[in-house]
């Protein structure tokens, strides 16, 4: 993953092996699991009842020989292969979407599931010098063939 990120929007789609999303249904879905694995009922034999487990509060820290260590915030990552079809786009492009969640042990509540895409292939920009170049080697008359920067230096456009 050694290329820029891509930031995605809500209306952006994201296909994982066989199955479409839009990014703001993905991000609800992950939400919406991570809540039900991280709550689980457990059924006591002793006292024949179901008691509430709150795995997020048995994370909050650990004991070690008479040291309590406590954690502010757990984090959850997932690397997938993925192809994202971006509003406006020419079409699909691949590449691996990177999943982070972020759990705060004391709060009620999950942070946002925070998606990142990084495209395998390098994203091809268009400067305005390349504009420039395509109307000279056009002929476009209004296009100089020399522009002037700083320091009063000329370079010719070829």
């Amino acid at each position: 993953m050694n290329y820029k990120i891509i930031l995605l929007d809500c209306d952006d789609v994201v296909l994982l092996e066989a199955e479409t999303f839009k990014v703001s249904r993905l991000k609800h879905l992950i939400q919406e699991g991570m809540k039900i694995k991280l709550s689980h009922y457990v059924y006591d034999h002793k006292n024949e009842q179901r008691t509430h487990y709150n795995v997020k509060t048995s994370l909050s820290g650990v004991g070690i020989i008479g040291e309590y260590i406590g954690f502010n915030e757990i984090q959850f990552n997932s690397i997938r292969d993925c192809q994202i079809l971006k509003i406006g786009s020419q079409g699909w492009q691949k590449g691996k979407l990177k999943i982070n969640i972020c759990i705060s042990p004391h709060g009620n509540n999950l942070d946002p599931v925070c998606l990142e895409f990084y495209p395998d292939a390098p994203i091809k920009m268009e400067l305005p010098l390349g504009d420039i170049r395509k109307l000279v080697e056009n002929g476009s008359p209004a296009m100089p063939t020399k522009i002037l920067f700083k320091g009063n230096a000329h370079h010719n456009i070829i």
